[in-house]
């Protein structure tokens, strides 16, 4: 019996061992800690790229309203104090777009793929436009994309000054 006993022992034995567990939890503490650094930097370079996106619509925006419709301005027949030439302003908005897309990257944020204009409103003084834009993501995640889709919408009005 008493050597039935000391057999039962030894498998238990080699479980009773805490050798090496430190380590595991470190390993998998620093693990955890790379993929919230990871995930902290995609976050961070998303909202970097929205403002880089809402800086690149409003000065297409401010660009638009300073599209005066000379004819009805001088005429006094629209209701508003300076008002904008619709066809012309949508026309330099673009030109806008583009220009900041073609620009380096000191004017806009690397991460930008493309600008794109999804609405555009013009009536009488005001000018509003929204856009979208593609941007890269630094670090992959499994199971997600590399480039997330942002939005913006601005507004610009243009007012005399007296």
């Amino acid at each position: 019996m008493a050597m039935k006993n000391s057999a039962m022992k030894k498998p238990c034995a080699k479980f009773n061992n805490e050798e090496g567990s430190i380590s595991v939890l470190t390993i998998g503490l620093f693990l955890l800690t790379v993929a919230l650094l990871m995930l902290i930097t995609d976050v961070a370079s998303i909202s970097v790229s929205k403002q880089s996106l809402v800086h690149a619509s409003e000065s297409a925006a401010i660009r638009a309203a300073h599209n005066v419709d000379l004819g009805s301005y001088y005429r006094g027949d629209t209701g508003v104090p300076v008002p904008i030439d619709c066809h012309a302003a949508y026309q330099k908005l673009v030109d806008e777009l583009s220009l900041w897309m073609q620009s380096d990257t000191d004017m806009r944020r690397p991460e930008l793929q493309q600008i794109w204009l999804t609405d555009f409103l013009c009536a009488g003084n005001r000018v509003q436009l929204s856009t979208s834009a593609r941007a890269i993501l630094p670090f992959r995640l499994p199971a997600s994309s590399s480039t997330v889709e942002i939005h913006a919408t601005v507004e610009a009005q243009s007012n005399r000054v007296r």
